[in-house]
């Protein structure tokens, strides 16, 4: 598999006419992990050193895509600190909106950026590649959701996706109707869903790995320190 690292940022970015707004996905409370999974560090690129935050982390991965233009994390509460980012992309807090859980994430990035795409990615996914992301930015679809099985709906993942403004009016929509989940938008016959299959880029199971326990937290970790040791033997960066 191939993990983004932080040298990601400097890969070009669009110009600011893009209508793509990278989205992250950092309000979850971590309560099976005891705390906010915001502010957990990776691994650094040496032993002993404290790498970046979740948050840090998935703002680099998309801050290196050709079509995203800012970046908007949606967490009303987030509170820590950023590390550097190019500063040359925006990068912005946006209060939830209505609903709960990641879809009052994505309202609230809609109701900040009203008529844009959005390549969304929750910060809890940290081990999807820089190249998964930009082929999501690229699709026309009105759902583009990443898949360990694009055969199967249940399989898809919408928060690591390209959200277009039909796909977000059919979730306001249904959180206006008291269903909060972002999941049954995959197998939306009105919709144009067209999932990228994760297992281009190395193991599924691996690449939309969820970190929701100390298990699923530990194994990142491990992936994580795996690929910047294979890196290192390779002479990359």
């Amino acid at each position: 598999m191939k993990p983004p690292g932080p040298d990601a940022a400097g890969a070009k970015r669009a110009q600011p006419s893009s209508r793509i707004v990278g989205v992250v996905l950092a309000g979850g409370e971590g309560r099976r992990l005891g705390g906010n999974k915001a502010v957990l560090r990776l691994p650094g690129s040496r032993p002993g050193e404290p790498g970046p935050t979740l948050v840090d982390w998935a703002v680099t991965r998309l801050a290196a895509i050709e079509r995203v233009g800012e970046v908007v994390i949606a967490a009303s509460d987030f509170g820590a600190e950023l590390g550097p980012v190019d500063p040359g992309l925006r990068v912005s807090v946006a209060p939830d909106g209505p609903g709960s859980g990641p879809a009052a994430g994505v309202l609230g990035a809609v109701r900040s950026r009203p008529g844009h795409r959005l390549l969304v990615l929750a910060c809890d996914l940290p081990l999807v590649p820089v190249d998964l992301l930009g082929d999501l930015a690229a699709s026309d679809a009105e759902l583009a959701p990443a898949a360990t099985d694009p055969r199967d709906p249940r399989s898809m993942n919408p928060t690591c996706a390209l959200w277009a403004p039909p796909a977000l009016e059919r979730l306001a929509a249904r959180i206006e109707g008291g269903d909060n989940r972002l999941y049954p938008l995959t197998r939306c016959a009105a919709l144009r869903v067209e999932p990228v299959a994760a297992g281009r880029y190395g193991d599924p199971e691996d690449i939309l790995l969820n970190v929701n326990t100390a298990a699923d937290w530990e194994r990142a970790r491990r992936l994580v320190e795996r690929e910047s040791a294979r890196r290192s033997r390779c002479g990359g960066g």
